[in-house]
């Protein structure tokens, strides 16, 4: 669909639901500001109008205005005429609602760009029927699947084989750099001395199971003071917040809603933990691992036993079960030394696998290879 010589910056459009709060929103916001500018031209079309994360100030900006499903025709036609008029070279969409939208429009297109999709949670999981139906319609049509974990790849090819021999996985860039200066920032609340402090990043859904959270916490400080911040907010808030009082909780969490900067708290935290059901490869684990926080994960498909060795950067335990939970949490915190050694090597070990630098260079070259450019005429 493009018409830019060899050696032109590859023209890439980004479709993202919007700019702000999630995995996949930071995602976007972190590949666009990681590009090289000599090898690449990126814009970004939001579905909505919603933008949290920062956004380089040479990424021209188009948004959809999607208002929900009934206004669903007349976005899918804006994105197609979007396509039309920008001609980009390749065409990126991040997470599965903006690749069934992507892809939709590609469909209508006679002269379709390449197109990458971006695969960023389980497969059939959390997906509503006609989600599914229209993904499996519109998957063939990408150029390129991209799970963002290893073992995720095995399990999309098998639930949609329409895709097989034409995926792959990167991970998540994560920008350390822009990390560890916003850590250096005033954070919203200080730890108390003495008392350990627990971490738990994300949104307040079924998914990441706050109860299996506050049943491990309440097992805990049957042994052990410890506080328990919860950053993120979401539809279980009202569950969560009655769960604290039933267990009584009142005085060892607080709720601390949806945080601009939870790094500044990821340096203070003791522990975090993460409980869910199933991910994809989630940045918070990722981001607070390299930023030396052990860390309990559930062993949930997928991502959290690619990020965490198990015993060496934290611990790994079933999902669901609070009891194990709770002793993971004890086993770390009980032993101090154990627990900044465990710190030491998560910071090591995040940094070397998904630190921004060592990412980037596979998505560039992917993104390359898919608008149809040969890498050895990029420009030095």
């Amino acid at each position: 669909m493009g018409a830019g010589s060899a050696t032109d910056p590859v023209r890439l459009l980004v479709v993202t639901h919007s700019l702000s709060v999630g995995g996949a929103e930071r995602f976007a916001s972190n590949l666009l500001g990681g590009l090289d500018r000599d090898r690449f031209a990126p814009q970004i079309c939001l579905v909505t109008d919603k933008s949290t994360y920062p956004l380089p100030a040479d990424v021209p900006v188009s948004t959809l205005g999607y208002r929900g499903i009934r206004d669903l025709p007349r976005t899918l036609l804006r994105l197609k005429k979007l396509m039309t008029t920008e001609r980009p070279d390749v065409v990126l969409s991040n997470v599965v609602a903006t690749n069934c939208l992507t892809g939709g429009a590609v469909a209508l297109l006679r002269d379709r760009p390449p197109w990458v999709a971006r695969i960023g949670m389980a497969p059939g999981v959390g997906e509503p029927r006609t989600q599914q139906w229209w993904s499996r319609a519109v998957y063939p049509l990408a150029r390129k699947c991209v799970t963002n974990s290893r073992r995720m790849q095995d399990a999309f090819e098998s639930f949609y084989p329409g895709t097989a021999g034409r995926c792959t996985s990167i991970p998540n860039p994560t920008d350390f750099s822009a990390i560890d200066q916003l850590a250096d920032e005033p954070p919203a609340r200080r730890s108390e001395d003495g008392v350990p402090t627990l971490l738990f990043i994300g949104r307040l859904k079924p998914q990441k199971r706050p109860d299996v959270l506050l049943q491990a916490l309440n097992l805990v400080r049957r042994r052990m003071d410890v506080r328990l911040w919860i950053c993120g907010d979401g539809p279980l808030r009202g569950a969560v917040e009655a769960q604290i009082a039933e267990l009584g909780l009142g005085e060892a969490v607080e709720i601390l809603g949806f945080q601009d900067n939870p790094f500044a708290l990821l340096r203070q935290a003791d522990l975090f933990v993460s409980t869910s059901d199933f991910e994809g490869l989630p940045n918070a684990l990722i981001e607070a691992q390299g930023l030396g926080a052990p860390a309990v994960a559930t062993r949930c498909p997928f991502g959290p036993d690619e990020i965490v060795e198990d015993g060496v950067t934290g611990r790994l335990v079933e999902m669901g079960d609070a009891e194990a939970v709770a002793g993971a949490i004890v086993e770390i915190l009980e032993d101090r030394d154990r627990c900044a050694t465990m710190g030491e090597a998560a910071r090591e070990r995040a940094r070397r696998l998904y630190d921004l630098p060592r990412v980037m260079p596979q998505w560039q070259d992917l993104l390359v290879r898919a608008a149809g450019r040969d890498l050895v005429s990029r420009p030095s």
